[in-house]
Order: structure tokens, then sequence, then C-alpha cells
């Protein structure tokens, strides 16, 4: 049913030339966000790009990681050639922290029923407080970065902008209702 929504555009074409049918290229990510987990999304990115697929999925549950990785994987997601799909899945899994900016960043973004986004709220590694400067300084800083992505992908900017100033989370409908994503999916 993803699929299908996603590449609606491109199906239409295809059927009228008789084409082939689309290829997606579908990566699954249960895991943090970190150095090595940004190697695999930019590859399977990448690999969607080199291998003419027609789109790229990513079937995401994280708790999310650094801002540097999250930040170098969005940065591929926006010039990639090939559509990106975020879709939050299976069912009970989320996309937390930056788990909801690689959301936001994505061609269309997607959740299973069951599943939830949000709490983006930047945290320091070891889990102290940050400094009330700093810590003003980087909420400012991400809420700035979540509601651009969000607007640009015309996406809820003041739903996405609670993610991060109050530790906000969405389960599906109500992130399908707010219009923070395009679409409810049961399975790809």
């Amino acid at each position: 049913m993803l699929a299908a929504v996603a590449l609606a555009a491109l199906l239409v074409p295809a059927a009228a030339v008789g084409q082939e049918r689309p290829r997606v290229l579908a990566a699954e990510f249960e895991n943090d966000i970190n150095p090595v987990t940004q190697d695999y999304l930019i590859g399977a990115i990448e690999r969607g790009e080199e291998e003419d697929y027609d789109a790229v999925v990513i079937l995401l549950d994280t708790p999310g990681g650094l801002d540097s990785s999250m930040r170098a994987i969005i940065k591929r997601e926006l010039d990639a050639e090939v559509p990106v799909v975020l879709y939050v899945y299976p069912p009970g899994s989320r996309a937390a922290s930056a788990g909801a900016f690689l959301a936001m960043a994505a061609d269309v973004a997607a959740m299973a029923p069951q599943t939830n986004i949000g709490s983006s709220t930047p945290v320091n590694l070891g889990g102290e407080d940050i400094p009330e400067d700093l810590r003003n300084k980087v909420v400012n800083d991400a809420a700035a970065y979540i509601r651009e992505l969000a607007a640009e992908h015309d996406r809820n900017p003041d739903a996405a902008e609670e993610f991060v100033r109050e530790g906000a989370n969405l389960g599906a409908t109500e992130a399908l209702e707010q219009n923070v994503i395009d679409v409810i999916a049961d399975d790809i």
C-alpha cells in the first residue's frame, strides 16, 4: 500500500508506455543513529541511485541518536536523486528524537498503525543536564531545523517544533490528522 501511494506518480506514466513495474529498495533500520548506521543509510540511498531504483524505503524503528550522524543522513536524503520514503515500521516502532528529523526530511513520511513519532528534545550524551545557556542554543537550533524540514515538505512545522521544545509525541493517527506524516500503511 505504501509503495503504491509513494509511487503513484511514477506508476501512471509507466503503465502508459508499457514499462516494467517500479522497483523499490527497502532498507530495514532498527537501531540508534550513529556513525556506523549513518554509513548504512547513506549507502542504501546511494545504492538506490546507482541501481536505478524508483524509490528507497527506510523501514525505521529508532530511539534517536547523534546529531552529527542525523544531519549527515538528512543532507544525503535531501540531495538524493531517488525519492526517499521513511516508514516507521513494524507496529510498535518509533521515530524518536533524530528519527523524527529523518521523517521530516523524507520525500514521503509514513507510519504503520500503533507507532509513534517525536521526543526530539536534545539531551547530553551522558544524560546529564545541559547548562541553561548552551541548552537554549541547542534547543533553538534543533527547533529551527526540524521546523524548516517540515515546512519544506508541506508538513506541520508547529507540531514538528513541539517534538523539540516540549518533547511531544504523536501516534500514527494523530500524526496523520496533524499533517506531520503523509500516510498510514499496514505494510510496505
